[in-house]
């Protein structure tokens, strides 16, 4: 009696854990359901994801501009952003082209964008390689153009007239103080190897400019070159991976896109300098110095939308990063240095206003982009 029941217990138990159990065809069926799932969230996530990396990109840009601005504070000197394009070298020439072809002068689209941001800072004026270094100004005829300009004649001895010289590269503007007062004058080296000298830009012959005339004699004058920024030894900003700085429709004022350069103009980094006081110092963008007398604005964006076929293009399989409304703008006031994030304002609804131009030029609908930013309607602000 006692194994019956013993039996009995066994077989009852039997029957509740299959009872219990998952046929095959069930389990089946949950996999399914789940691979299905995933297949409909994977897009979600990875859209989320992309977003996410923008907005991070956006944040982390605004952090480091602050804390440029805030050590140029400290240090009572201009310190700023150095953004350096990805590429590095120019474009090859085109195989088999003839020969006023054959060099490349299409856009480098790497050099259009950014992923890394440095801190600049400002070194010490270069006032010669020896004690008592002096300069004296000399009336030259610049060709093309055959214009007077003063030319600035350093000792023999000097490290500037070495054409390698890194302190100042060909075609790249500077600042010269002369006789050690009064102010800095924009000057500088020409580019042309032909005839690689140093002149005065701001003061050409003849506008009127008080020059001091020891700096005309022979026996020449002390000087004071104020130094391109140089990067510091501080750890550089590197953006969020699928995040870029598009330097092609960044730029200044309302719809500038000064930043964007050609193979003819190389590939030199966009620096933003700061004054103690948190403003804009200058912005040095292909070798020239600029004072915005307006908002600075950089785009942030995605890497496979720079420089699409067309800057404005917005289609299924190629769109510009002007034409994505996820992407962001970091702006920058040029008087207080303040920061203003919003996103790409719609231009598709700007040509279709009525009021809008028939035909826009790409300065109307840059600033057309901007609009949250410059009118401050936008919800996304710092």
């Amino acid at each position: 009696m006692l194994l019956y029941l013993q039996k009995h217990r066994i077989n009852r138990q039997l029957r509740q854990q299959s009872t219990l159990a998952m046929t095959m065809i069930e389990l089946l069926v949950v996999i399914t359901i789940i691979m299905v799932l995933t297949a409909v969230m994977i897009p979600t996530i990875r859209y989320q994801y992309r977003n996410r990396a923008l907005r991070e990109a956006e944040r982390q840009l605004n952090a480091f501009i602050g804390s440029a601005q805030a050590r140029a504070q400290q240090l009572g000197r201009p310190v700023g952003i150095w953004i350096e394009r990805f590429r590095n070298e120019t474009l090859p020439p085109i195989a088999g082209a003839a020969p006023a072809l054959a060099s490349n002068n299409m856009y480098p689209t790497d050099a259009n964008y950014a992923v890394t941001v440095y801190i600049a800072e400002v070194p010490l004026p270069y006032s010669g390689d020896v004690r008592d270094a002096r300069v004296w100004l000399s009336k030259v005829l610049l060709p093309p153009d055959d214009k007077w300009v003063w030319q600035l004649n350093f000792p023999p001895t000097s490290m500037l007239l070495n054409s390698l010289n890194p302190l100042i590269r060909r075609g790249d503007h500077f600042q010269i103080k002369l006789d050690h007062h009064g102010h800095f004058f924009e000057a500088q080296r020409t580019s042309s190897p032909d005839q690689d000298g140093y002149v005065l830009t701001e003061n050409p012959v003849g506008d009127g400019t008080r020059i001091p005339i020891a700096a005309t004699t022979s026996t020449g004058v002390p000087f004071q070159i104020q130094r391109q920024p140089r990067k510091a030894f501080v750890p550089p900003l590197n953006l969020p991976v699928g995040s870029v700085i598009d330097l092609s429709v960044s730029g200044m004022a309302a719809g500038g896109n000064e930043f964007l350069t050609t193979a003819t103009n190389g590939n030199r980094p966009v620096i933003i300098m700061f004054q103690p006081n948190g403003g804009i110092e200058s912005v040095i963008f292909n070798g020239k110095i600029d004072r915005p007398q307006g908002w600075i604005h950089l785009l942030i964006g995605r890497q496979n939308q720079v420089l699409p076929t067309s800057q404005f293009l917005d289609e299924e399989t190629e769109k510009g990063n002007i034409m994505d409304m996820n992407n962001r703008w970091v702006s920058i006031d040029h008087r207080t240095g303040s920061i203003t994030s919003e996103s790409v304002d719609s231009i598709t609804r700007y040509r279709n206003d009525p009021n809008s131009p028939t035909n826009s030029t790409v300065a109307q609908t840059i600033a057309a982009a901007r609009q949250l930013v410059r009118s401050g309607t936008g919800s996304g602000g710092n």
